[in-house]
């Protein structure tokens, strides 16, 4: 008998315990466990994983497409309203409309690819070739740029590999594909990409000294365009509020916690979003998108295309999906002009944190029928 009064009183003290835990939560709508568990999702699993440095816009047979890499490469179709087969399709609820907007796995060029860039006519393909040395170990030996013109990879520049030397392929990725261009750097030199041509000393760009303006710095890392002119950034994040029907009226370039921006690519106007180190950013109707190294943030517009200091709680799962274990490498919103719920959402993750799951390195899906972040 006393043992089952000692079983009671041990049951009373962890319910009393784990009642207390629940309310110094609270049950406020914005904030507390309660939130998380209202907006849990059972996980899909993972199609797309490991380290994706690139989500890029790229038409291929005439038809918007979204393509990834993770050593190999990806691509679906962009849009919500056809399917792969041309067809419209009135709700993105259809079944079978739904599966032909799978991902699918495209042909690659030579080695581990990652990083892709792309402009109105071509994609680029940034790869690493690893082979086994004397010892056995697999080992970096070169590091080669190539060019798909539709139908097939071409080599256009190709180096011994050295860690010594940064390289980065890295893309307007603008909405309206005659605002597309794609750059490359090597060390400090840098190029414009164009297609099939080779890259050489002779038809590298001049750099400039002065970041965030027209002219590409020794340590260029990003680039967008306002109306007919391309700024470039050593800032890993820069991107404009233009659609696919508007043109850009505003450009962006994230420095630490901080937004900067500009209507005119003169007088540049800081923002602090008081979170870590923005790394990415995307553009939607009523909020700005920012992938830190820990987390996804979101603020919303104060007036028409300035952001708004600090950052704003997620109706949906985001923060507890893409939280602060995780970097968030990029993030993309296929179509600008929609909200950010009513939208198709994409962001890659990478471990900031101990307590991250490699499980959850890849690819991130939001979608306006499911209304929830998933697994791609």
């Amino acid at each position: 008998m006393k043992k089952n009064i000692t079983k009671k009183r041990f049951s009373l003290i962890l319910l009393t315990i784990l009642t207390s835990v629940f309310l110094s939560c609270g049950f406020d709508e914005d904030e507390g466990i309660f939130k998380s568990i209202r907006n849990e999702v059972a996980l899909d699993e993972a199609k797309i994983y490991g380290t994706i440095n690139s989500i890029v816009r790229y038409q291929l047979d005439g038809v918007e497409n979204i393509f990834v890499e993770n050593g190999k490469i990806y691509n679906r179709v962009a849009s919500i309203d056809k399917d792969t087969d041309g067809n419209d399709v009135s709700t993105f609820e259809e079944s079978a409309a739904y599966q032909k907007l799978d991902w699918n796995t495209f042909t690659k060029p030579s080695g581990k690819v990652y990083a892709l860039g792309s402009d109105s006519t071509y994609l680029y393909a940034l790869s690493i070739v690893f082979e086994d040395d004397d010892d056995g170990y697999n080992t970096a030996t070169t590091r080669s740029l190539f060019c798909y013109d539709g139908s097939s990879w071409t080599e256009i520049w190709s180096t011994s590999y050295s860690s010594s030397y940064e390289a980065y392929l890295f893309c307007t990725n603008a909405p309206k594909n005659e605002n597309r261009e794609a750059y490359f750097r090597y060390g400090t030199a840098v190029w414009q990409l164009n297609g099939t041509t080779s890259l050489s000393d002779d038809n590298a760009m001049t750099t400039g000294d002065t970041d965030n303006s027209t002219s590409p710095t020794t340590g260029v890392n990003s680039c967008t365009k306002l109306g007919s002119t391309t700024y470039f950034s050593s800032s890993e994040a820069m991107i404009s509020n233009e659609t696919s029907s508007s043109d850009a009226t505003f450009i962006y370039y994230a420095s630490g916690d901080c937004v900067y921006y500009t209507p005119d690519g003169s007088t540049w106007t800081a923002v602090d979003l008081d979170c870590d180190t923005i790394v990415s950013l995307a553009v939607t109707s009523d909020y700005l998108l920012a992938g830190t190294d820990g987390g996804i943030v979101h603020t919303t517009w104060s007036s028409e295309g300035i952001p708004a200091s600090g950052n704003a709680s997620f109706s949906t799962n985001a923060s507890s999906t893409l939280s602060s274990y995780y970097e968030i490498l990029q993030v993309l919103a296929v179509d600008p002009s929609l909200s950010e719920t009513a939208g198709t959402l994409f962001a890659s993750t990478d471990t900031s944190s101990s307590s991250a799951s490699l499980k959850n390195v890849g690819l991130w899906g939001y979608f306006a029928s499911k209304g929830k972040w998933n697994r791609e």
